[in-house]
This record gives C-alpha cells, structure tokens and sequence, in this order.
C-alpha cells in the first residue's frame, strides 16, 4: 500500500478485534472511529476505504487517470507525500491527528477563477481524494490562499466524516487558520445555502437597482438592502450562539483532557459538543464521560488518549477489559 501502510491487513484485523493500541494509533492518524461504531463496523469501514484506494491505484496505473464526481485527476499531478507534513504541522499540536494517507492532486478544475482546494469524501461508502490548484505545485500561497492552510482545513473534515457534524464542522476546521479572523468569522457560512442566500440577496438588490434606473425610477430600494441585513444578521445571530457554546464547551472539556482540549472536543459530535457546553462542573463532566464510555468505543479511545483528572490520572488504566469484549 506504501503510503497507505497504517491501514495493513494487520492493523485491520487488530481494529475488528478492538486492539486499544491500535486504534490509538489510527485515531492519531486521522482515522477517527464514527459515531456508535463498533470496533468491526469500524474494520469494515477501513477495509472499505483500502478497497477504493486499490480501485484507485488500477486506473492510475493502467490509465494515468481516475474519475471521480465529474473530477479527473491524473498521476503525473499527484501531491507528493512531503506536502502533507505542512498541515500536519498544524493539525497535530492543533487536534493531535495527522494524515498522509489521502491521495492528492494538483488540478485547475472548470470553471476554477477562485479555486484553492478541495477533498471528496463519501460515507459510509469510504472513499476520500483531494485536489488542490496546480499553482500550490511550486507555491505556498495564491491570492488569499495558503497551501498549508487549505491542506489543514480540509484534512480536519476528512478526519471527522464519521461524526456527521454539521453546526460545529466549520468552526473546528477554521481554528487551523493562521488569521485570527478567519479562525473567529469563517464559519459564519456553514452551508452552501447560507452563501447562497447571501449572494442571492446581493443578486437581487442589483436587479432592483437596474430596473429603477431604466424602468422605474420610483421603486423604492430599501426594501432590498433590508433583506440582505436581515440575512446578515440571521446568520450572525446563529454564529454568535455558536460560537458562545463551542468556546464554553472547550472550557468543559479541558475539566477532562487539560492538556488537550481542542483535541478532545475535535472528536465531538455536534450533540456532545452541545452537551459539553451545558455541564455544570468538573463532577458533572467526569459523570458524562464515564457514561460515554460505557455507551461507545470512540469514546474509550478518546478516554485513553486525552484524559487527566485533577491529579493527573490518564484514561490508560481504567480499560478493565479489553475493547472487543465491550463493543
């Protein structure tokens, strides 16, 4: 598999069986277990996404090409490994995963004025590739893009596509951003229908303002700044509420991993996130995590990796039986 040696038949196997160490190390790879999933659902899926890669590598070689959702990437224009040490550079002291195992390409998409990258993936089916502009190939920054940055970013969605969240996606993948703006308003937009929304609005303020200077010159245009404004501001209103309950629950979770945090809530779904947030004390939290671990493996992992109690005892002892047995 070469660059896709963590995902062995060996470690696959240890991963059904439930192997602690190992899902360990492939949660530090950015290989994160999924919401409820169990130590061979878990297997399966990482048996899945070897399969896809395989079916990959075939086209490559016999093609020098492979398709995907309308994208052709070719094999001469593959992202070298060494790249990825940049974003890993800031996900791992970040998030503490980092990932080299997803293929890459340098790819000037249709219609890309604006492109700076991307990452497919697809779930449960497992399947992830990421395609970068070609002039990230000899660059470290276009236009308002950085190579690193953009490789960050998306390897934080890559790593949680198992947690299906949505409300806080955006703004855990942004806290990879050099800009401190950024890192604070970049996820105001968390859908394509929120930009959407915005530009439409935009759209049809301009419309309004060609028809009054050619047609009617009394339409009064209020009206259509007012709807952009009221856009802005529900969209604010929900970033702002957001942001409040992510940052309150960071607070909380470093009641159970004080040296890593971010990295533990990283690992959140958007309910637990929520849930975090809401707890009233560091009882009530170590009350929380223990009933999360009772519940699924993810959260044994994420015991074993990040918590420390208030006199520094790690999650590493407390597996009173093997994971297989419990999942």
């Amino acid at each position: 598999m070469g660059r896709y040696s963590m995902i062995s038949d060996e470690a696959i196997e240890k991963a059904k069986a439930g192997d602690p160490e190992t899902l360990v190390e492939l949660d530090a790879a950015g290989l994160l277990l999924g919401r409820g999933e169990t130590a061979l659902t878990y297997g399966e899926r990482l048996e899945c996404l070897r399969r896809n890669f395989a079916a990959m590598n075939e086209a490559l070689e016999q093609q020098g090409r492979y398709e995907v959702e309308g994208v052709t990437v070719r094999t001469e224009r593959r992202i070298p490994v060494e790249l990825f040490a940049e974003a890993a550079a800031v996900t791992e002291p970040l998030y503490r995963f980092a990932i080299d195992w997803v293929p890459g390409f340098f790819i000037n998409p249709r219609l890309s004025l604006l492109f700076g990258g991307c990452a497919f993936f697809f779930y449960p089916d497992f399947f992830v590739l990421f395609i970068i502009r070609r002039s990230f190939e000899h660059r470290r920054r276009w236009l308002i893009y950085g190579r690193r940055e953009l490789l960050a970013h998306e390897l934080c969605h890559v790593a949680r596509i198992g947690l299906g969240s949505q409300r806080f996606e955006e703004t855990m993948a942004y806290q990879t951003s050099v800009s401190g703006f950024r890192r604070v308003a970049g996820s105001m937009f968390q859908r394509p229908a929120d930009s959407l929304a915005f530009l439409g609005s935009t759209m049809v303020l301009l419309a309004a303002q060609v028809l009054r200077t050619s047609l009617v010159p009394t339409l009064p245009i209020w009206p259509f700044w007012g709807l952009i404004a009221l856009i802005m501001l529900l969209l604010l209103g929900r970033h702002t509420r957001l942001r409040r309950e992510y940052a309150a629950a960071l607070a909380h979770a470093a009641w159970l991993a004080p040296e890593d945090p971010a990295a533990l809530l990283f690992r959140c779904t958007d309910e637990e996130v929520s849930a975090l947030a809401a707890l009233p004390s560091a009882a009530e939290a170590e009350a929380w995590l223990a009933a999360r671990c009772e519940e699924e493996l993810r959260w044994r992992i994420i015991r074993r990796r990040f918590y420390r109690d208030s006199h520094g005892y790690s999650g590493v002892p407390q597996a009173s039986a093997p994971a297989s047995a419990r999942s």
